[in-house]
C-alpha cells in the first residue's frame, strides 16, 4: 500500500528531473522526429501501480481479510491513516486502469503538445494523491491528499495557456479552494462534536450522540453540509457543477478522461462516507443527497441534449450520469434509516426485504461508479480523436467526421448505449439495480408503519419517472452525437470528401486504449451475475455493520426489468425528436444551435457576478461604515478623554525630547569648556539633532513604503507564529 500510495509521487519527480532538459517535445513545431521516450516511461509506471494493485487485490481476496493498515503521524498535528478493503481495492484498481490507459492514448495525442514533462509530472502526482483519497481511513486523510489532487489538477485545466483555458482553470481552482476550505469547516465541527474522523468510530460515535444521548444533530447537519459543498463540487453536483463544463472542454482530452472517470467518483466517495459516516440512518439528510440526485441527472439530461458542443455534451453527460450515482447514495442513506428504525422500534416484521433492498442501491451505486468510468474513457478518447483531426469540437464542425471510421464507430456505439442503459451492455445492469432499489423502498414505506418526515409513495413514483426519463435523456443526447459524427454528412462537401478519405486518423496505441474499454462493455452486460454480482459482492464493505450482503440472484433480463429500460429508449426516441431535430435544427441552414440563452450561464452571471462583484460590493460598504465609525469614536475621545493640551510654547523645531536634550548638551559643553579653560563656542546640538531626526524619520517611511519592508515584516510574523505554535505543541 505504502508503494500504491507514493510511488507515482516519487516517479513524478524522477521524470521531471529526467525531462526537464529533455528535448523531446520541447519545440512542438519542429519537424524532427524523437523517439517518445516520456511516454513509454508513463506507461511503464503505470503498468506497475497495476501489478502492485493486483497483487494486493489477489492476497485479499484470498483472505478476504484486512490487508493491511498503515499510519504515518507528524502531519498536521495528526497522523496520515490508509486501509485496504474491497471497496476500495476496486476503485484503486479502476483508478490505475484508468491512468495506464490514458497514457496508453497520450501517447499520440499529446506528441505535438508542449510542456509535456510538466502535464507528466502533475499526472502522476495526481495518480498518487488520488490513490491516498480512495486508501484513506479518516477524513484528515482524505481531506489532505483531496487538496493536493485539486491542485494538481488544476494544471491539467490550464495546460493550454490560452484565454479560455485560464478562465476555466480560474473557476475550477476558485470552486476548488471554495469547497476544500467548506471541507474543512465540517472537519472541524465533526472532530469538535464526535472526538474522531476516523471512518467506523465515527459513525459508532454519530448513533450515541444522535440516538442515545438524544443530542440534537444541528451540529452535523451544518458540518455534512459544509463537507457536501466541496466533494459535491468535484462529483459535479447541482449546484455547484458551474466549473464542469469549460474545464471539460478545455482540458486535454486524455485529462478531461480521467477528470470525468475518476476525480468525480472522490467527489462521490466523499459524499458517501459523509451519508454513511457522519449523519449515519438520517433520513433528513438522506432526503437531501437523493433530490439533489434527482436535479443533476435531469439538469445534466437536459444541457446534454441541447448543447452543441461535442465535448460539452459528453461533460454534461458525466453530471447527469453522477445524479444517478447521488440518487443510489441517497436510496442507501434512506433504506439505511428504515432498517435502523425498524431496529430501534425492535419491529416484528423480518429485515430481510430491507437488507435486500439496501442490497440493490449499494450494488446499483458501485457498479454504476465503475460502469461511468469505463463508459467515460471511451467517449472522451472518441472526442480527443475527433480533435486530433478536425481541431474543434462544434458539432456542425464534427458532422460527418466519422461516416466510414468503422472502429471509432463500434466504440462509441457500445459506449453510448452502455451509458444508455440498452439491455445486454453494462450500464443497463447498474441502471437496473438502482431503478429496483427506488421500486422496493416505494413498497417497503407502505408495509412498514414508519413515521416519513417528507417522502410519500406518490412522491417516490415521481422520483422514479424522474429517474426513467432522465435515461431517456442518456439516449437521446448519446443519439445526437453519434448521428452528427457517424450517420449526417457536413454541410461543405469538400469537408466531407477530407473526412472520408482518411486512412490513419488514429495510432495503434489510442486504438488499443479505446478497444480495451470497449470490450469490457458487452462482457459485463452478458455475463452481469459472472462479472458485475462479484464485483459488487466483493466492494460490498462499507455500509453499516447491521447490514450483511444477502446472495440473491438479480433477475436481470425478466420483463419487469427490460420494460423500465424500454420506458427509457422510447422518451429518448420521443425527447431526440422533439428537442433535436425540431428545436435545435429548426434553422436548417444554420445547423445545430444551442437554444439555451446566454443569461441562463450561472457559472458567469450567479457565481461570478456574487462573489467577484455582489460580495466585495457589500464588504465595502460594511467596511466604510465600521471606518466611520472608528473615526467617529477617535474624534469623541479626542475631544473628550484625550483633548489636546495647549503647549506653553511652539518649538521651532524637533520636538520635546530633541529640545532637551540639546539644551542638557550645550550646558554640558559650557562646564567642559569653563573647566579646560577653553574659549567657549555654541555647537547648537539642539539645531543639529532636530535635522538628523528628520532625516531618520523621512528614510524610515520611504522604508516602510518599501515591497521589502512589508515581505520582512510578514516573514518575521510568520517565524513568530511558527516559534508559538512549535512551543504551544
Amino acid at each position: 500500500m505504502v508503494f500504491a500510495v507514493f510511488f507515482p509521487f516519487v516517479a513524478a519527480i524522477v521524470v521531471w528531473m529526467l525531462g526537464r532538459n529533455s528535448v523531446v517535445y520541447e519545440n512542438a513545431s519542429s519537424d524532427k522526429k524523437v523517439m517518445n521516450i516520456p511516454a513509454y516511461i508513463m506507461i511503464i509506471i503505470s503498468a506497475c501501480e497495476i501489478i502492485a494493485l493486483m497483487f494486493m487485490f489477489f492476497n485479499h481476496y484470498i483472505n478476504m481479510a484486512m490487508l493491511s493498515k498503515l499510519s504515518i503521524g507528524g502531519v498536521g498535528g495528526m497522523s496520515l491513516n490508509f486501509c485496504f478493503t474491497g471497496f476500495r481495492a476496486v476503485f484503486a484498481i479502476l483508478t490505475a486502469i484508468a491512468w495506464f490507459i490514458t497514457f496508453l492514448f497520450s501517447k499520440e495525442y499529446m506528441e505535438n503538445d508542449v510542456n509535456v514533462i510538466r502535464y507528466d509530472f502533475y499526472n502522476l502526482a495526481t495518480l498518487g494523491a488520488t490513490m491516498a483519497i480512495f486508501f484513506a481511513a479518516d477524513f484528515f486523510t482524505l481531506f489532505f491528499f483531496f487538496e493536493i489532487m485539486s491542485f494538481t489538477s488544476f494544471v491539467w485545466v490550464a495546460h493550454r495557456q490560452t484565454r479560455e483555458a485560464e478562465y476555466a482553470a480560474g473557476t475550477y481552482l476558485g470552486i476548488a479552494v471554495a469547497g476544500g476550505l467548506a471541507i474543512l469547516m465540517g472537519l472541524f465541527l465533526v472532530y469538535s462534536t464526535l472526538g474522531t474522523l476516523m471512518f467506523g468510530e465515527i459513525s459508532t460515535q454519530a448513533y450515541n450522540y444522535i440516538y442515545s444521548s438524544k443530542q440534537s444533530p444541528v451540529m452535523l447537519f451544518v458540518a455534512a453540509g459544509c463537507m457536501f459543498a466541496g466533494f459535491g463540487a468535484k462529483a459535479s453536483a447541482f449546484p455547484v457543477h458551474v466549473w464542469l463544463p469549460q474545464s471539460y472542454t478545455e482540458a486535454p482530452a486524455p485529462a478531461t478522461a480521467l477528470l470525468s472517470a475518476i476525480l468525480s467518483k472522490t467527489g462521490v466517495f466523499g459524499i458517501l462516507l459523509v451519508t454513511m459516516e457522519v449523519l449515519p440512518a438520517d433520513e433528513n439528510w438522506a432526503m437531501f443527497i437523493l433530490i439533489i440526485g434527482v436535479v443533476t441527472m435531469v439538469l445534466g439530461g437536459i444541457k446534454g441534449v441541447l448543447c452543441d458542443n461535442l465535448k460539452t455534451t459528453i461533460a454534461y453527460s458525466s453530471m447527469s450520469q453522477i445524479g444517478f450515482i447521488l440518487v443510489g447514495v441517497g436510496m442507501q442513506g434512506l433504506l439505511n434509516h428504515l432498517m435502523y428504525s425498524h431496529i430501534i422500534n425492535k419491529a416484528s416484521a423480518d429485515t430481510e426485504e430491507i437488507n435486500e433492498a439496501f442490497n440493490l442501491a449499494v450494488n446499483g451505486t458501485l457498479l454504476h461508479m465503475v460502469n461511468h468510468s469505463i463508459v467515460k474513457l471511451i467517449l472522451f478518447m472518441i472526442a480527443g480523436v475527433v480533435f486530433m483531426n478536425v481541431g474543434s469540437y462544434e458539432l456542425n464542425k464534427v458532422r460527418g467526421f466519422g461516416r466510414k471510421k468503422i472502429f471509432i464507430m463500434v466504440s462509441f456505439l457500445l459506449a453510448a448505449a452502455g451509458v444508455g442503459g440498452v439491455p445486454l451492455l453494462n450500464g443497463y445492469i447498474s441502471k437496473t439495480l438502482l431503478h429496483e432499489s427506488i421500486v422496493e423502498y416505494t413498497k417497503l414505506i407502505g408495509e412498514f408503519e414508519i413515521p416519513m418526515t417528507a417522502f410519500t409513495p406518490d412522491l417516490l413514483k415521481v422520483i422514479e419517472y424522474l429517474f426513467l426519463f432522465s435515461g431517456g435523456l442518456t439516449i437521446a443526447y448519446m443519439t445526437k452525437l453519434f448521428v452528427v459524427l457517424f450517420v449526417e454528412k457536413n454541410a461543405d462537401e469538400k469537408v466531407q470528401a477530407e473526412y472520408d478519405l482518411q486512412k490513419r486518423y488514429i495510432s495503434q496505441s489510442s486504438k488499443i486504449a479505446i478497444g480495451l474499454c470497449a470490450a469490457v462493455i458487452p462482457f459485463i452486460g452478458i455475463l452481469p451475475h459472472l462479472t458485475a454480482d462479484n464485483i459488487a459482492r466483493y466492494g460490498y464493505d462499507i455500509v453499516p455493520l447491521y447490514m450483511k450482503y444477502i446472495e440473491k440472484t438479480v433477475h436481470y433480463f425478466s420483463i419487469t426489468n427490460l420494460s423500465g429500460a424500454m420506458i427509457s429508449i422510447i422518451a429518448g426516441a420521443i425527447v431526440y425528436f422533439i428537442l433535436v431535430r425540431v428545436w435545435m435544427l429548426r434553422k436548417t441552414e444554420m445547423g445545430y444551435v444551442d437554444p439555451f440563452p446566454k443569461w441562463m450561464n450561472m457559472e458567469k452571471y450567479v457565481y461570478r457576478a456574487l462573489f467577484y462583484k455582489a460580495v466585495p460590493f457589500i464588504l465595502g460598504i460594511i467596511s466604510r461604515i465600521l471606518d466611520s465609525i472608528v473615526d467617529t469614536i477617535v474624534v469623541i475621545l479626542r475631544k473628550t478623554v484625550y483633548s489636546d493640551r495647549a503647549l506653553p510654547y511652539e518649538l521651532p523645531e524637533g520636538n520635546y525630547v530633541i529640545h532637551k536634550l540639546g539644551i542638557t548638551m550645550e550646558r554640558i559643553n559650557m562646564l567642559y569648556c569653563v573647566l579646560a579653560k577653553k574659549e567657549y563656542k555654541p555647537k547648537n546640538y539642539e539645531h543639529r539633532m532636530a535635522l538628523k531626526n528628520t532625516e531618520i524619520f523621512e528614510d524610515a517611511k520611504i522604508i516602510e513604503r518599501s515591497l521589502s519592508f512589508g515581505l520582512f515584516m510578514f516573514c518575521l510574523g510568520l517565524a513568530l507564529t511558527m516559534i508559538y505554535l512549535l512551543m504551544v505543541n
